[in-house]
């Protein structure tokens, strides 16, 4: 539970300004308000003024599972893996047109992000093992899927427009929720598989709106 705060509307807005900072945190269900990691990673926020605010958030990943190669008796063989890692940055500004506890805000924004996969097949016998790098699927459109997730090897950049209202619950805590409108492209990486030409893949775009909670 958050205690209401004892200040007036006024007092809570205007105690927001240059030099203010947040950690911010994602949230989706507002009955229970879970909260995520923001944009998939760390993310913050500071005024630089007392109605501009720069924000920013911080991805790394690396995730891993084997793939037991369980050979016929007598037999040997040699277990598989697949591994992924994955870094981003994304940075945006708010400019907020009110100092008061119910504070309307438009702004704009860059992320960029890699991610790299790699999967050793799991063999038997004197077969030898194959090694694929950023594999990619025509059918699921992903690389490759580690513990439930999907995970698209390439570079992506996307830029946003982005228009929210954020409320000062108390001068220490805040929800805001948002609107973005952005595009956005991935550059596949090239499948190399151990062995093989390299196999070149192609882009992909998307552009439309979307809404979160922070």
């Amino acid at each position: 539970m958050v205690p209401l705060s004892t200040y007036s509307a006024d007092d809570v807005g205007s105690s927001v300004g240059l030099n203010s900072k947040a950690v911010l945190f994602d949230f989706s269900g507002l009955s229970f308000l879970e909260a995520g990691a923001f944009n998939g990673g760390f993310g913050a926020k500071y005024f630089l003024t007392d109605v501009l605010a720069l924000r920013g958030s911080l991805q790394f990943l690396t995730a891993s599972q084997s793939l037991a190669a369980n050979p016929p008796a007598g037999t040997t063989g040699t277990d598989g893996s697949t591994s992924v890692t994955q870094f981003g940055l994304s940075a945006a500004a708010e400019y907020h047109l009110l100092k008061t506890r119910v504070s309307p805000y438009v702004g704009g924004g860059l992320l960029f992000s890699t991610t790299s996969t790699q999967s050793k097949a799991a063999v038997t016998g004197t077969t030898p093992q194959t090694t694929v790098k950023n594999r990619y699927s025509a059918v699921t459109g992903v690389s490759e899927t580690i513990g439930g997730t999907d995970y698209s090897a390439g570079l992506k950049f996307g830029i946003n427009g982005l228009a929210g209202i954020e409320f000062f619950i108390t001068k220490e805590v805040s929800l805001a929720a948002e609107y973005q409108l952005g595009y956005s492209v991935l550059s596949r990486y090239d499948q190399e598989t151990t062995g093989l030409p390299a196999i070149k893949e192609g882009s992909l775009n998307s552009f439309g709106i979307s809404s979160t909670g922070l």
